[in-house]
């Protein structure tokens, strides 16, 4: 019995309210539409047009956005340095039910931090980085990661309808902190930055380089 429910659970389709619909939410919307979820969305630009041939029911304000529907889940893809102002732009009594909160943002404690200082108690929060994008990602999820920390979540129901949508297309699900998140990705780019370094180095050295490398091998 409780088998079937959880099948039946992970089947039922999602209201999803995207805020920020640029093209890395555009790129999730077409995923998630695939899988039966309902998408509503609002951003800065106007993107009906785009969104009516999606089956996105897009909104120019925010208040009838929040008004219109009882989300289960409202999607924060924004950019990192708007990201407080659009929180701060939220008419939160305006929800209609206890939502789950999800950002989508590259760095994560941050966004962590000002979710749980902004949003209303009663809302549940979900950190994730989707480490993929429309190019990496347009052939398919299969095996690319996939990271996320439930920061405040009482329905667990709701949390695992969302994560399913990643994992039945077989991303690698990663359950992090958002602080090691920060510290691993702090130090993958400092590696890269570290070997481009080097290879511009060794391939394009500075004449005095030039100099002294033919003094001591030639």
């Amino acid at each position: 019995m409780n088998e079937t429910n959880d099948v039946f659970s992970s089947s039922t389709p999602l209201n999803i309210g995207i805020i920020g619909f640029g093209p890395f939410a555009q790129f999730l919307a077409k995923t998630m539409i695939k899988q039966g979820h309902i998408l509503f969305a609002t951003s800065r630009s106007d993107h009906s047009q785009l969104c009516s041939q999606l089956g996105v029911k897009f909104f120019k304000e925010m208040d009838p956005f929040l008004d219109s529907n009882n989300y289960d889940v409202i999607l924060i893809s924004t950019s990192i340095l708007s990201l407080s102002q659009v929180l701060s732009s939220i008419p939160f009594h305006l929800l209609r039910q206890r939502t789950l909160f999800v950002d989508v943002l590259s760095v994560k404690e941050y966004p962590r931090q000002l979710l749980l200082q902004v949003l209303p108690e009663e809302t549940d929060v979900l950190c994730t980085h989707p480490m993929f994008g429309p190019e990496s990602g347009k052939n398919g999820w299969e095996g690319l990661a996939f990271m996320y920390e439930k920061v405040r979540i009482r329905n667990e129901d709701t949390c695992s309808r969302f994560l399913q949508i990643f994992r039945s297309e077989g991303c690698r699900m990663v359950e992090m902190p958002c602080e090691e998140h920060d510290r691993q990705a702090a130090r993958s780019q400092f590696l890269t930055h570290t070997i481009g370094y080097w290879q511009k180095w060794i391939l394009n050295p500075h004449p005095w380089i030039q100099r002294a490398l033919r003094h001591l091998f030639i």
